[in-house]
């Protein structure tokens, strides 16, 4: 992976085909779209593709840590030192879902389209265990503070929540409802509940 662009011109131009490719590809596929529809729709010349990327699996990797990015930025709960409310975090979760219209998790999207690239496939696991890190320190704080059991493993209960988000992600968007999503993670934090 070449290193992150040193002025503030060449982060933006690193960044708009960056969010250009993640949006092609959240829509179609990591694979799908080719290099030129990216230039295309980032507005970059070839050059400067190259110039930021080494080619499709970099370009690739970066659009990955992009979704997480996006991720995190919609569940600020997670990173909120201060917070100890998993209903706040499962408001956020829901919020996010009702505002992208339904549509799939930006990082749950890739999974099974990776399985073939080992850098890939890496790189998407290191990611969702950061988002299940991240849960866990929330359910940690909620622990300290008594509102969760005091036999509540965070790293176990974060998994949970996480499962319980990806799967209800799944199920809203197919019915183009957020209820799946909201009751499968009142289930999961109900179960965590003193």
């Amino acid at each position: 992976m070449k290193p992150l662009p040193t002025t503030a011109r060449g982060r933006r131009s690193r960044n708009a085909i960056v969010a250009a490719a993640a949006g092609l590809m959240h829509e179609r596929g990591l694979a799908a779209p080719s290099m030129d529809e990216v230039l295309a729709a980032s507005g970059a010349g070839k050059s400067q593709l190259y110039h930021y990327f080494e080619g499709r699996r970099d370009l690739s990797v970066a659009v990955l840590h992009h979704q997480f990015d996006r991720v995190m930025a919609a569940q600020p709960a997670l990173a909120d030192p201060d917070c100890d409310d998993l209903n706040r975090w499962r408001d956020e979760v829901v919020q996010a879902q009702r505002t992208h219209g339904m549509g799939t998790c930006p990082l749950g999207a890739f999974v099974g389209q990776a399985d073939d690239d080992p850098a890939l496939r890496g790189t998407l696991a290191d990611l969702f265990t950061r988002w299940q890190e991240a849960i866990a320190g929330l359910v940690a704080r909620a622990l300290q503070v008594g509102r969760v059991r005091p036999d509540v493993d965070p790293e176990a209960a974060a998994l949970t929540l996480l499962t319980a988000h990806q799967g209800g992600t799944v199920l809203s968007h197919l019915r183009r409802d957020s209820a799946p999503l909201a009751d499968a993670l009142d289930a999961a934090i109900a179960a965590l509940r003193p």
